[in-house]
């Protein structure tokens, strides 16, 4: 689109329409000093530079009603409506090292997402199976017999490492947060028990272990 328009001619004339107004020396004075560097295709938006020492006076182009009468002009001049954007800067080289950083930027925080949607789903199906060995616990008879409770904990290092699979396999990348996770389910397992914590992660790396050996 930008090869179609001569910006520099339409900004001219935005500034001739400008002063044919009501008097507005701020945003006569800004759009003086702005410099038309392009139209942005995907997004239909004239890019605006301004001097690093002027940036001040891109708040006047950007205000509810300055924005709309400069886009009001541009819809006039061309048939179609324009977004307006302004950058720091005077060349098209500043508009794409701005529009990198923006990528840039889009990037990290996308990622930032799918990291926090990955943990939390990881947490939720720890805190599933955390839930699940505490209603276990609640609906067993006969908790304060020795006997009773060992058999509870033998179930639980079997629920635990079934599910330790299951969650490790849908989030592979996640070996602190999963490591930290089993600690705590262990640690529950350990209090339900009343069995100190390393006893109870000592039968749990036995289990695992015997498993191993049966795949194998």
């Amino acid at each position: 689109m930008s090869g179609q328009i001569d910006v520099k001619k339409l900004w001219e004339a935005v500034n001739a329409t400008l002063h044919e107004g009501a008097i507005n020396r701020p945003l006569w004075e800004a759009a003086r000093t702005a410099v038309p560097l392009l139209v942005e295709a995907e997004t239909a938006t004239l890019i605006l530079g301004m001097p690093t020492a002027r940036m001040d006076l891109a708040g006047h182009l950007e205000t509810r009603v300055n924005k709309a009468r400069l886009q009001e002009i541009v819809q006039a001049k061309l048939g179609r409506r324009l977004d307006l954007r302004i950058i720091e800067g005077e060349t098209a080289e500043a508009y794409h090292r701005a529009a990198e950083r923006e990528r840039m930027r889009a990037a990290s925080a996308e990622a930032a997402h799918a990291k926090a949607q990955g943990v939390q789903t990881a947490a939720a199906s720890w805190d599933a199976l955390n839930e699940q060995i505490l209603m276990s616990h609640t609906q067993t008879e006969g908790r304060r017999f020795v006997t009773t409770r060992a058999r509870f904990l033998i179930r639980c290092v079997r629920m635990t490492a079934d599910a330790e699979d299951r969650i490790r396999e849908r989030e592979p990348n996640k070996e602190d947060f999963h490591q930290r996770q089993l600690d705590r389910t262990l640690e529950k397992v350990a209090t339900l028990t009343d069995t100190p914590v390393s006893i109870v992660a000592l039968e749990y790396l036995r289990y695992r272990s015997s498993m191993q050996k049966r795949r194998s």
